[in-house]
């Protein structure tokens, strides 16, 4: 019995040793956000020219050309407006279609699937035909398109502020721009919602403290042991 217990002792504290490092990685490789926040990347709060791809801890962005790579996300002058914006971009398919790998486009890889995502542009429709489309196109985490769209913003005026909300359960990937044609404005702000789960550090502690029970236990029950042996 008293070997039993050592055996189930010596596991419990070892579980005890693992939780405590794991709460002490998880600060460090967990970023501590809330249930639910909101992150917004907005290419005014930073300088002309400067690399907007990594601002975030939740989301990559880059501007991509499907299988022939992809190129950094930066704050440009509108000629437009004379504010800083993400600029125009134009969406397609290139070699592939329905995969993100192929998608040409404004990409976003999240680290986490975002409850929604919100983007806002200001109008040009420089291409002043129906052909002044938006769309969008969502990915899973292996990268499969699972959700698409399309608008036709041709009609509305030059220099309207237009938002486009964006809720796809499971997305890890989303590509927007304008639909085989640079997009009818220039993107200049994102937002998007996410929740992450993160470890419980009751349930963590108290697996430590079951270690350390079961470890004075042990040792209560040697004690008693070598009584009994004298």
């Amino acid at each position: 019995m008293g070997i039993a217990y050592k055996k189930l002792g010596a596991v419990f504290a070892r579980a005890g040793i693992l939780a405590s490092i794991l709460m002490a990685a998880s600060s460090f490789l967990i970023p501590s956000i809330t249930e639910a926040s909101i992150i917004t990347v907005d290419p005014g709060d930073y300088a002309e020219g400067a690399d907007l791809s990594n601002v975030s801890p939740f989301v990559t962005l880059q501007y991509l050309d499907g299988s022939y790579g992809s190129y950094p996300i930066k704050a440009k002058r509108s000629f437009f407006s004379g504010d800083l914006t993400f600029g125009t971009m134009q969406s397609q398919w290139v070699q592939c279609v329905g995969r993100y790998e192929c998608a040409q486009g404004f990409g976003m890889a999240f680290t986490h699937s975002p409850r929604w995502v919100s983007f806002s542009m200001t109008l040009t429709n420089i291409v002043l035909s129906e052909l002044s489309t938006l769309v969008w196109h969502a990915f899973d985490e292996v990268g499969d398109e699972i959700a698409w769209q399309r608008t036709i913003t041709y009609g509305l005026e030059p220099g309207q502020f237009y938002s486009w909300n964006i809720a796809v359960p499971n997305m890890k990937y989303l590509v927007v721009g304008g639909g085989g044609y640079p997009s009818p404005g220039e993107f200049n702000q994102l937002s998007f919602a996410v929740g992450v789960a993160e470890p419980s550090a009751l349930a963590l502690f108290s697996l430590g403290l079951m270690g350390l029970f079961f470890k004075r236990r042990v040792i209560h029950l040697e004690a008693g042991l070598r009584n009994r042996q004298t």
